[in-house]
């Protein structure tokens, strides 16, 4: 069995119309979690691209895994020496492992590069392997090709000239940021990730709250793109010969702001990192008629790093050493019984782009019903936020002064989570 393993950077679940999107942005996809396993309620680690990825593909939260940073990735090599991976597991089982920058990434345990997928394909379709590729159809800059530039409008929605001017920065830009903020790039450092080609850029921009629409569109432009572009993996496999030998997984990074609270992008683009559900809940997709179920939506809370475990499991592997995650495949099954909903994540208000010398951080725990937030902020002390997610799913009323009991129940897990690094 094969795996081709997608990740969506900035892929938000609440955009796929799979996941609640009332928009076609996502007829593939959703065709795939049809004839597969969705999950919708995934929790991601942190709130950018690299500890999120990390944790993925190892099961591991950052706490475990220790590259939060540009400053820890640049020593990530060194860090990892001889440190086994599931890649690692794959490889002695016979597998090709093929992905994106292993001049970066190798670490995982691959030497391989696959970015351009479709020849990456073609060249592995007699062997046995596992493909993975970071897409950046839905990272900013959010500037989908007619028509999907424009197709998920509202009817009368009107964009003002002056909307118009400031929607070049979003269709432009890596990093959009309101005006008073500098970027780690603005201030001059040299990105620990250098690639050929890939030149970030900088926007400074506002946007209003009955502007949202405007955002929206674009965003789900790019969703739509997404789904066009898996739709040729999906059919180039048909046309290989190897669509039903190959399991599918479909998933994030992390989510994206859209306006929610004023910003744009994630942490490392809008500098304004937060961890609220938009930035961190996540999609999962598995598709393998061959080992899966048919339309199976499993509605449990799952994090990140419960991903690589059920993959491995799937493919009759075992994890290396012990690690967070947890398989989900007696869920997929229906077994839920022992089952416990319990998610952690973390980042700093800039994520990648964060200044040296701020050490500000953010840290929740997540059991439904309840979500903890932990702020840590060495000048303005500590702040935390408690949330019920099942009467305020957009996280707006802070109950922690209400609650003190489930505070100090959720504060003890989050405190020992945080010591385990």
């Amino acid at each position: 069995m094969n795996v081709l393993f997608l990740v969506a950077d900035a892929l938000r679940a609440d955009r796929l119309h799979c996941c609640g999107n009332p928009r076609p942005t996502s007829p593939a996809i959703d065709r795939l979690a049809s004839e597969g396993v969705l999950f919708p309620h995934v929790i991601a680690n942190a709130n950018h691209t690299v500890p999120g990825l990390i944790s993925a593909f190892t099961g591991e939260y950052v706490t475990a895994h220790g590259v939060r940073d540009q400053a820890t990735f640049s020593d990530w090599k060194r860090l990892w020496s001889g440190r086994r991976t599931p890649f690692h597991v794959l490889r002695d089982s016979g597998y090709r492992v093929v992905g994106d920058d292993p001049e970066f990434y190798s670490p995982l345990g691959f030497e391989e590069s696959g970015r351009e997928v479709e020849p990456a394909l073609r060249r592995l379709a007699r062997d046995k392997f596992l493909l993975w590729h970071r897409s950046e159809e839905t990272h900013l800059p959010y500037d989908p090709p007619p028509p999907w530039d424009s197709a998920f409008l509202p009817p009368g929605f009107a964009v003002s000239p002056s909307l118009a001017e400031r929607l070049k920065v979003v269709k432009k830009s890596l990093l959009v940021h309101k005006p008073g903020l500098v970027s780690k790039l603005e201030s001059g450092s040299r990105d620990a990730i250098e690639r050929q080609g890939y030149q970030r850029t900088v926007g400074i921009a506002a946007f209003a709250p009955e502007e949202r629409p405007a955002i929206l569109a674009l965003y789900d432009g790019c969703v739509r793109m997404l789904d066009d572009e898996v739709d040729g993996y999906v059919r180039l496999l048909g046309e290989l010969g190897i669509l039903d030998h190959t399991m599918i997984v479909i998933t994030s990074d992390h989510g994206e702001q859209l306006l929610e609270r004023g910003a744009v992008g994630h942490s490392s683009c809008s500098l304004e990192g937060n961890l609220y559900d938009e930035n961190i809940r996540i999609p999962l997709i598995l598709h393998c008629p061959a080992l899966l179920p048919r339309g199976t939506i499993v509605d449990r809370q799952v994090s990140q790093v419960d991903i690589m475990p059920t993959v491995l499991d799937l493919l009759g592997l075992e994890m290396p050493g012990r690690v967070a995650g947890r398989s989900l495949a007696p869920l997929i099954r229906g077994s839920a019984e022992a089952f416990a909903e319990e998610a952690y994540a973390e980042t700093s208000p800039g994520g990648w782009q964060a200044l040296e010398g701020d050490t500000r951080m953010i840290w929740c725990v997540r059991q439904p019903p309840w979500k903890l937030i932990r702020y840590h902020d060495p000048q303005a002390g500590e702040r935390l936020e408690l949330f019920d997610l099942s009467r305020d799913a957009a996280e707006k009323h802070d109950l922690a002064p209400e609650r003190p009991e489930v505070v100090c129940r959720l504060r003890e897990k989050l405190d020992a989570w945080i010591a385990s690094c």
